[in-house]
């Protein structure tokens, strides 16, 4: 890191907030993602399955990189931001015999592992042409926070609705500084309602789910990042008697302000879309029936985040 001209406020400052970027150099909410993972409730996203104990094993994985633009305070940020990462998602599901409220209710347990690389490069320019460049390159393989949860369905005819609520718990892999942590170091509650209607005799499926992400204050940083508003959709079309095709997608923005002295860029609310095609099947591995979704994403439209292309493989397996 280099500094040109002697040292002024403005440096000073510019120095501060470059120590924040690199720290956490993607844009909306600390980290620049929020532990809800977009995309995963499209196709079938209102769908509770029968009592029973289930075995999901989705893999995540996401190429993103975003040029830098932003002025504030007579600072001006530009640079390059790329980000890559695989993560194994297993989950256990057990939905209970009794019936709640009329409809199925589950426990969820989520132990997300895997790999993330963050790299950047940046420079600030203050009024005077004060200059700082920097860049960051780092990469973790570990254990994120466990996500505990329920889920509460119903069927009425064609329809399948949900609400499922799930908890972040922050005792994952997470190092002050880094920038490519797995863990989030803060707590997190995530409100998620979602509809299905699917047709047998026609084959045709419409999913929607929408829901709210509330952050919890990560004390080490004195960073509290903004709630997030989330919309996901789907719409698939049977192409025989086990498998469908189609297009699904979501639309994200942050609804609150980041807060605290950690926010080093104020407000920083972030917005994204995401669209690609989607495939679901299934079939039976050793005698026992499984139930396979293939999701992409493409995402564009984004404001404070890191677009990138995402792909989800998900595999249930009832136990």
């Amino acid at each position: 890191m280099s500094i040109s001209m002697k040292t002024t406020p403005i440096v000073v400052a510019a120095t501060c907030l470059a120590a924040g970027l690199a720290s956490s150099p993607a844009l909306a909410v600390e980290g620049g993602s929020g532990f809800y993972l977009l995309g995963s409730r499209t196709s079938m996203g209102g769908y509770v399955p029968p009592p029973g104990t289930y075995l999901n094993s989705t893999t995540y994985a996401f190429v993103g990189n975003a040029d830098l633009d932003f002025a504030t305070g007579g600072v001006k940020l530009s640079g390059q931001i790329d980000a890559d990462a695989f993560l194994e998602l297993p989950t256990a599901i057990h939905v209970i015999d009794s019936p709640v409220l009329g409809g199925n209710f589950g426990l969820l347990l989520t132990v997300p592992i895997g790999w993330k690389s963050v790299s950047s490069e940046f420079r600030l320019t203050g009024p005077s042409n004060n200059v700082l460049e920097s860049g960051k390159s780092e990469d973790t393989f570990a254990f994120g926070d466990p996500v505990v949860g329920a889920t509460l369905g119903w069927q009425q005819g064609k329809w399948f609705t949900s609400v499922t609520t799930i908890v972040n718990v922050p005792i994952g892999d997470w190092t002050k500084g880094s920038s490519a942590n797995i863990g989030f170091n803060r707590w997190g509650l995530d409100l998620t309602g979602a509809a299905t209607w699917l047709d047998p005799d026609t084959g045709w499926e419409v999913s929607g789910a929408m829901g709210m992400t509330f952050n919890g204050n990560n004390d080490d940083t004195d960073y509290h990042s903004g709630d997030e508003f989330h919309f996901e959709f789907a719409g698939m079309k049977a192409v025989s008697k086990t498998a469908s095709v189609g297009l699904n997608g979501y639309y994200y923005q942050q609804v609150t302000d980041d807060t605290g002295g950690g926010a080093v860029l104020g407000g920083n609310r972030g917005e994204v879309w995401g669209i690609g095609p989607a495939f679901n099947a299934s079939f039976e591995a050793s005698g026992r029936p499984v139930s396979m979704s293939l999701r992409m994403f493409h995402e564009f439209n984004a404001k404070r985040r890191i677009p990138g292309d995402s792909i989800l493989l998900s595999l249930t397996i009832p136990l």
